[in-house]
């Protein structure tokens, strides 16, 4: 059965002090679980009181390499205890990417963190980015890199097809070429008057990209320029556990009224498919 997550990272300056009241709408808005994007402040006691409070899950939390490799053992702790079943690498830093001399040491951490992660039964992921595909390794994509010097079992892919779309690829040979190690995917959306290439949400701060940009701005899942209804087969042959609706931003707009947008479209066009088989 699929299940359906917010990602916090939407609500990121207002989750230190608001979380309850952001649980409260994203339940209502019909979402089962959440995305952290670090634990806001708050004590594995509050966040767990929460989840109960709301029947909320938490799908996953993203955590930046560096704190992951320096604390791994109680960042997993502390998130097993919050009951997520999986871990996001959130990035990997510029000087330890594919290309790069620490490389390899950078496999073997990554395979180190996976495998602690299986210690304390959790998944450790890896979710794409614009910068992934626009960062070339003679010619390949860094992510391609990231996916293909690591077992699979240690790293499995959280896959972002709106930052896949924006970075240049095409989502569909993702899906297809990764199809059994995608347990949650983001179906992040945008809007621009023409093809653009864009590596991160933090480039263009919090404001659309204007005309350098071709009028770029996040949109609700299913109301941007990504193909959902093309690419929903593919994205259910990969047999997710988690769905994540997603666009990063909502400027002046009410960000609960684009997340239960997002929410029923995918909701609807997910039913219009038949679940294939295992």
């Amino acid at each position: 059965m699929i299940r359906y997550a917010s990602p916090t990272f939407l609500f990121r300056h207002r989750c230190p002090q608001d979380m309850d009241a952001i649980m409260t709408r994203l339940k209502a808005c019909g979402f089962d679980g959440i995305e952290l994007y670090g634990m806001f402040g708050h004590s594995t006691e509050a966040l767990q009181a929460l989840c109960r409070k709301h029947d909320l899950s938490i799908a996953c939390d993203h955590i930046h390499f560096e704190e992951f490799s320096a604390h791994t053992e109680a960042v997993i702790r502390s998130r097993v205890d919050l009951g997520a079943q999986y871990l996001t690498i959130d990035n990997i830093p510029e000087d330890r990417l594919p290309g790069t001399p620490l490389w390899q040491g950078t496999v073997a951490e990554l395979s180190r963190i996976g495998a602690a992660c299986q210690a304390q039964g959790v998944q450790l992921l890896y979710h794409s980015h614009g910068y992934d595909i626009t960062r070339k390794v003679d010619g390949t994509p860094v992510l391609d890199y990231i996916l293909e010097d690591t077992d699979p079992s240690l790293l499995q892919f959280q896959p972002d097809l709106g930052w896949l779309q924006l970075g240049g690829a095409d989502p569909e040979v993702y899906l297809d070429r990764y199809r059994d190690r995608c347990p949650i995917i983001h179906l992040k959306d945008y809007f621009s008057t023409a093809p653009v290439v864009l590596e991160s949400p933090f480039l263009l701060g919090e404001k659309r990209g204007g005309p350098v940009f071709q009028d770029f701005e996040f949109r609700p899942s299913g109301y941007g320029v990504m193909n959902f209804p093309q690419l929903m087969p593919k994205v259910l042959s990969a047999h997710p556990r988690w769905i994540t609706t997603d666009h990063d931003m909502s400027y002046e707009r009410n960000t609960f009224s684009d997340m239960a947008m997002s929410l029923r479209y995918v909701k609807e066009l997910v039913a219009l498919y038949p679940i294939p088989a295992d």
